[in-house]
């Protein structure tokens, strides 16, 4: 095609995006019409094994490194016969992706062809105006479909914004792609959110990471307060918080001039905190933050508001996986697929950078896959009873009930963790400190102890966070101590601040060289000391059929030279321990479900009067 006819093409598509002019077709005849095209009949329903294909051996050459990508047209040829040309059916996707894990060069091959489609003109993103507001030039938008602003008279480059129209699998003009608003243009991301009738905005970073400022808070960040950018005045009326995510909702008003009257709009933000640059959350994380999105965004769709507005740090990678994944579970609710590498290559012709790396591109395969294997777990809390009743049916052909089934999927799907992963718990100073080499914390999410008790001490116990519903690392989840790792223990409810200890099991009598009492017992006002710098006062305890409780105070010596000359403080601190005398070692479960929730409802009422600090978990 001649430059002439490609900047026409060019031209007609942007003024369809700016016109709201992608024709909205029947999603049967759009998909048929995508679908005609000669296929070339290989991987894509998943169904027939690599093995059965002539380029098998290509293929293992190329995953070993024996040969590259594309070294020959004929190689070229036969790795790309191994990628799927239309969707993958829900049926055959496990199967899919399991040949992509036999084959991992797979998801290269992909996902350096998909990016090679990246031929559309930047001339408004790259003009010298407007270059400062991009914050990446790797991320920026296409002339053909930039969302283009109403301009401000008497101000040059007013109409241009970092953000792209992006289709879904089903719909045309389904998002708005985003960079987060820097300082100078958070004006006028207002204005897109106003001018583009958006009800929903799904924010995928946080406004600091790794000594960078990402995105600034573009809301106000109480919700007594608002904060007036330009015409638009912003006021946050309600906020809540989940372990992974907040849902704020956020009211704007636009006062047009003195005799126009004020307007006003509502819409909700969906913040995801947990996801850090240059790495993916959990899947099963991201999944239920796109149900929740999802349920709204589904209403507002069909009032027919404005396209959902998404926005990581710079509009490319994050933002990339989110549409992804959310384009493909919408087309598998509709017609019963996925098109990954088709919607990778739909991604990279709407906009430059959308999902930057192959290991995002991984994330979605395996995001969708557990969507699969897993499906929804939610439900409502009315349908408890029905729900258990179901889960206890066997199931004739594999003898299983619903229980049973999810556990075997569960422990198939725990990641396994190698020596390296689990660095610190192996290294020789601390493997004493563990009470099953084989049971030993990932670094990753293992605490690192900060209180100084010597140099023989290392910043090691041998324990995790687990995050809870509503906040992220709500629990640290401990074994027994032993007798050398008590010290180490009262550190890690130190440093960490934790409100409540709740040890679950009761050790048999006899055990006490095993199992050591961590705790002083006897009457209040009885004092003992745990290591070299912790001393644990007792000042209460409460002792009910099969619960006990104690109230301690901890104190802290401080014995580093340098926290002394610097006048560091150690304030004591108070913690309750709960432990559950219903629970006997070596039982499965406690022998009264009562007294394990009358438990749980003790904890919460004690976290309420302490600023819900961290709970650690004991057991054996």
């Amino acid at each position: 095609m001649s430059s002439h006819a490609t900047s026409m093409a060019a031209t007609a598509s942007a003024h369809s995006h700016r016109s709201g002019g992608h024709k909205h077709r029947s999603k049967s005849s759009t998909r048929a019409q995508e679908l005609e095209k000669p296929k070339k009949k290989l991987l894509h329903k998943g169904s027939t094994s690599l093995v059965s294909i002539p380029n098998t051996i290509k293929l293992s050459m190329l995953n070993s490194g024996l040969i590259s990508i594309g070294e020959s047209k004929s190689e070229q040829y036969g790795v790309m016969s191994a990628i799927p040309c239309k969707p993958v059916e829900v049926k055959n996707y496990v199967k899919h992706c399991e040949q992509r894990r036999k084959f991992p060069v797979l998801y290269k091959v992909e996902f350096q062809s998909a990016c090679k489609v990246e031929v559309h003109s930047c001339r408004h993103a790259t003009k010298a105006s407007n270059r400062v507001k991009n914050q990446n030039q790797k991320c920026i938008p296409y002339d053909y479909n930039r969302v283009v602003l109403d301009a401000i008279e008497g101000v040059p480059d007013s109409d241009y914004i970092n953000a792209s129209y992006v289709d879904s699998l089903l719909k045309p003009n389904a998002y708005i792609v985003t960079q987060g608003p820097m300082e100078e243009i958070v004006y006028d991301f207002w204005r897109l959110v106003w001018q583009e009738h958006a009800s929903c905005i799904v924010m995928l970073t946080k406004t600091f990471d790794f000594i960078r400022v990402m995105c600034v808070q573009y809301w106000p960040a109480s919700m007594t307060k608002s904060e007036t950018y330009g015409d638009i005045t912003i006021r946050v009326t309600q906020e809540e918080e989940l372990a992974n995510f907040r849902i704020r909702t956020i009211h704007i008003s636009r006062n047009f001039g003195p005799d126009k009257p004020v307007e006003e709009r509502v819409l909700l933000q969906f913040h995801y905190t947990e996801w850090y640059s240059h790495s993916c959350p959990f899947s099963n994380a991201i999944l239920e933050f796109r149900r929740r999105v999802r349920a709204v965004a589904k209403h507002h769709v069909e009032s027919g508001d404005g396209p959902v507005i998404v926005h990581c740090n710079d509009g490319g990678g994050r933002s990339g996986v989110y549409l992804a994944i959310d384009a493909n579970l919408e087309l598998m609710e509709e017609e019963d697929g996925f098109d990954v590498f088709g919607y990778l290559k739909k991604l990279r012709q709407s906009r430059k950078g959308l999902i930057e790396t192959i290991d995002q591109y991984k994330f979605v395969y395996d995001t969708l896959e557990e969507f699969v294997v897993c499906g929804n777990s939610w439900f409502p809390v009315s349908e408890l009873s029905q729900r258990l009743r179901a889960k206890s049916v066997k199931n004739p052909i594999t003898k299983q009930n619903e229980y049973q089934r999810e556990y075997a999927q569960i422990c198939k799907q725990t990641p396994r963790f190698t020596i390296g992963d689990c660095a610190g718990g192996h290294r020789g100073d601390n493997r004493a400190k563990n009470r099953d080499v084989l049971i030993i914390p990932p670094d990753n999410f293992r605490p690192y102890l900060t209180s100084f008790q010597g140099n023989s001490f290392t910043d090691y116990i041998n324990a995790v966070f687990v995050d809870g519903y509503t906040k992220p690392r709500e629990y640290i989840v401990t074994e027994w101590p032993l007798k050398n790792t008590v010290g180490e223990f009262w550190s890690l409810v130190y440093d960490y601040e934790c409100s409540a200890v709740v040890v679950l099991c009761v050790p048999d009598v006899g055990m006490q060289n095993t199992f050591p009492t961590f705790w002083p017992e006897g009457r209040p006002g009885h004092s003992k000391k745990y290591g070299p710098v912790f001393t644990i006062d007792h000042i209460s305890h409460q002792h009910y059929s099969n619960i006990k409780s104690w109230i301690f105070r901890i104190n802290k010596k401080i014995v580093s030279l340098t926290e002394l000359m610097a006048g560091v403080k150690a304030p004591p601190r108070t913690v309750q321990l709960y432990q559950l005398m219903c629970w006997p070692l070596g039982h499965k479960v406690p022998t009264s479900t009562n007294s394990l929730v009358e438990l749980m409802n003790m904890v919460e009422r004690w976290r309420q009067r302490t600023d819900y600090g961290p709970v650690a978990v004991v057991s054996p």
